[in-house]
């Protein structure tokens, strides 16, 4: 990337910064004042709590990641140095993603009317399961990135050259721990929030329709429960988003992509 496509990157870049932080930190901040007040937090206000703080902090990440490259600052070239920082991006963005995960599937729980015995279960002790979806999104979320980031060879920082360094380690052993590892950590919670929601969607959009035809107005208590439900699922979607194109902008040099077609590097990404 040249000295003039580079600035017009960056200037995007934080404009997606800024909006992620304004969003994370909103939601951040009004569950902390309502936890305050109340003295205790609701078990969607606690998965929400979880998901604005990581990506909270995943988003300071990325500025990080942009002094480091204005100043030359070099972290990524110390070998200790770039496997944390692997690591810890890694963990940001599989723990993000499993907290979406959990919130679009109780919500979809929350929502619908079920039949089975199993399910009816969980959406009454859904104020007890959040503790445990918490703890073991933080849990396979850190084991994941940081089984990635030990097998890895190179920053995950795509427009940072990495450092040339021999290695011991073949390729079909790195891809034996690089596969399973980011399938749990991002493609697992990615399908199923994406499964989740569409179902979320629909389920909502047939209540919605089915409650409009009966009443003569939306702000009977059960209409208010579904547009709640709505709009959090937007929430998440917007925040999806605002986290995809900055990994997009800050990783990957479209200007090279364009002229010479995707490097070998990226294919683990």
């Amino acid at each position: 990337m040249s000295w003039t496509e580079r600035p017009v990157v960056y200037s995007i870049a934080l404009v997606e910064i800024f909006c992620g932080l304004v969003v994370n930190g909103f939601i951040t901040v009004a569950k902390l004042v309502d936890w305050w007040g109340d003295k205790k937090m609701k078990a969607f206000d606690k998965l929400f709590l979880s998901l604005g703080l990581s990506r909270l902090f995943y988003m300071c990440f990325f500025i990080f990641n942009m002094v480091n490259r204005i100043f030359n600052l070099n972290f990524y070239q110390i070998h200790f140095l770039n496997w944390m920082l692997n690591a810890i991006y890694l963990f940001l963005d599989f723990s993000s993603l499993w907290f979406s995960m959990w919130l679009c599937i109780l919500y979809f729980i929350k929502v619908s009317i079920f039949k089975y015995t199993f399910l009816i279960r969980m959406k009454l002790r859904i104020p007890e399961l959040v503790l445990y979806m918490i703890q073991s999104s933080l849990l396979v979320s850190l084991v994941s990135g940081f089984v990635f980031a030990y097998n890895f060879e190179g920053t995950l920082d795509i427009m940072i050259p990495p450092k040339k360094a021999e290695t011991n380690t073949s390729v079909g052993t790195q891809i034996m721990y690089l596969v399973p590892s980011y399938f749990f950590g991002h493609f697992l919670p990615f399908i199923l929030i994406s499964l989740s929601s569409s179902l979320l969607v629909e389920v909502i959009f047939v209540h919605v329709k089915r409650l409009s035809s009966k009443v003569a107005s939306f702000t009977t208590p059960s209409m208010d429960a579904h547009l709640s439900a709505i709009r959090s699922v937007i929430m998440i979607e917007v925040m999806t988003i605002f986290n995809f194109i900055v990994s997009i902008l800050l990783r990957f040099d479209f200007f090279d992509i364009c002229n010479q077609g995707l490097p070998d590097t990226e294919v683990l990404h």
